[in-house]
C-alpha cells in the first residue's frame, strides 16, 4: 500500500531530524555557562550516534560525512581545541559504524548496540593517537572516554531517531 509507504516514510523522516536536533543539540549546549549534567561528560556525544546509525543504515550519500564533519567543526569551535580535530573523530566514528554495521547484521536487540560499542572503541582508540598530536602529549582523554562510554550506554533509549528498524537485517 503506497499510502502506508508515504506515512512510514514521513514518520523516519520526522524521527530522523529529531536525531540530528538532538545533535545539534548535544554539540551546543556544553558550550553554554550552564555546567553540572549540561557539561560533556556526562552528556553524550550525539554526533556518534548520528554517524554511526547514518553509516550502519548505509544511507545518507555524499550528505552523511559532510553534516557530520560540520558537526565536528561545531564541536571543535566551540570547545576551543584545534579546529578539525572533532571533525576527524565524528568522521572516523562514521566510517568505522559502517563497518561495524557490516560485521553485526544479525536482527537482535544486541547486534547494533556492540556495533556501536566497536565503533566507539575504535574511536577513542583514533583519539589516543590524534589527540596528543593535536594537544601536546600531556593531554588527557578520562572525560573523552566518559562522554564516550555515555554515549554508548545511552544508545538503546535513541536508536529509533538514527536507525532504522530493520538495519540489523541488511543483506
Amino acid at each position: 500500500n503506497s499510502v502506508a509507504l508515504l506515512r512510514i516514510q514521513g514518520l523516519r523522516w520526522v524521527g530522523r531530524s529529531f536525531g540530528l536536533l538532538l545533535a545539534i543539540a548535544c554539540t551546543l549546549v556544553p558550550a553554554l555557562p550552564l555546567g553540572g549534567y549540561l557539561s560533556q561528560p556526562p552528556l553524550p556525544f550525539a554526533a556518534m550516534w548520528l554517524a554511526y546509525g547514518w553509516a550502519a543504515d548505509g544511507g545518507g550519500g555524499w550528505r552523511a560525512p559532510v553534516i557530520i564533519m560540520a558537526l565536528g567543526l561545531l564541536q571543535d569551535w566551540l570547545s576551543g581545541g584545534p579546529l578539525g580535530l572533532y571533525a576527524l573523530l565524528f568522521v572516523g566514528a562514521y566510517v568505522l559504524g559502517g563497518r561495524a554495521a557490516a560485521f553485526m547484521q544479525s536482527a537482535n536487540f544486541l547486534s547494533p548496540w556492540m556495533g556501536l560499542g566497536v565503533t566507539l572503541i575504535g574511536v577513542f582508540v583514533l583519539a589516543a593517537i590524534c589527540v596528543p598530536l593535536a594537544l601536546g602529549p600531556q593531554a588527557g582523554l578520562g572525560a573523552f572516554g566518559e562522554a564516550l562510554a555515555v554515549t554508548g550506554l545511552v544508545f538503546p533509549l535513541v536508536r529509533p531517531l538514527y536507525m532504522n528498524a530493520s538495519t540489523g537485517n541488511r543483506p
